[in-house]
């Protein structure tokens, strides 16, 4: 069967059925479009390649579910939402670090760097005794900022398996991390 000839609407029929090679078509007719608007609306530090790949990918794990009438559309404003949203995300990153560090002194004296060193180091120490998959997760988290949501969709696993290696991780660094807390408490008291 020849697919570059058939519409976008036999095209979505066939999808819904698992066909790969109508998933191949559209990927080859639509890609470079996406492509092309991400380029141009995201900052270059932000790879429009894989946004637009988390979109096909999207599309294949959700085609049985999907409702779509006009695919071209569809796609431009799944781009156009996914754009939205990580512009949504940074803003609050951005917000909860400026709050954050609203908190914390201008100037931090040798002994709070030296010490926030010593507590970083350890953690990263801690980390690599951790099984591989509860570090990853655990970085993404808690240096890379992402949800629960975010981390399950870009591994591919579900929320509570994400959840459940945050929890795992939290209750390993805790004990470590208790030390450390009373020298915070010392920092910021005197």
């Amino acid at each position: 069967m020849e697919y570059k000839t058939l519409p976008d609407a036999v095209l979505l029929i066939y999808l819904k059925q698992g066909d790969e090679s109508a998933f191949q078509e559209i990927y080859v007719r639509y890609w470079r479009k996406l492509f092309t608007i991400a380029r141009n609306k995201l900052p270059s530090t932000d790879s429009p390649e894989d946004m637009v790949q988390d979109l096909f990918v999207k599309l294949w794990e959700q085609r049985r579910n999907l409702l779509i009438e006009n695919l071209g559309a569809y796609l431009h404003m799944s781009l156009k939402y996914a754009i939205i949203n990580l512009f949504k995300a940074r803003l609050v990153r951005e917000k909860y670090v400026e709050h954050a560090q609203s908190f914390l002194p201008n100037e931090q004296s040798t002994e709070e760097q030296i010490a926030l060193n010593d507590l970083m180091a350890t953690i990263e120490h801690q980390l690599n005794d951790f099984p591989e998959k509860t570090r990853q997760i655990f970085r993404l988290n808690r240096l890379e900022y992402k949800s629960a949501k975010e981390i399950s969709d870009q591994l591919g696993i579900p929320e509570r398996t994400v959840e459940y290696h945050i929890n795992l991780s939290l209750k390993l660094l805790r004990p470590l991390l208790q030390d450390y807390l009373v020298l915070a408490i010392v920092f910021y008291v005197c």
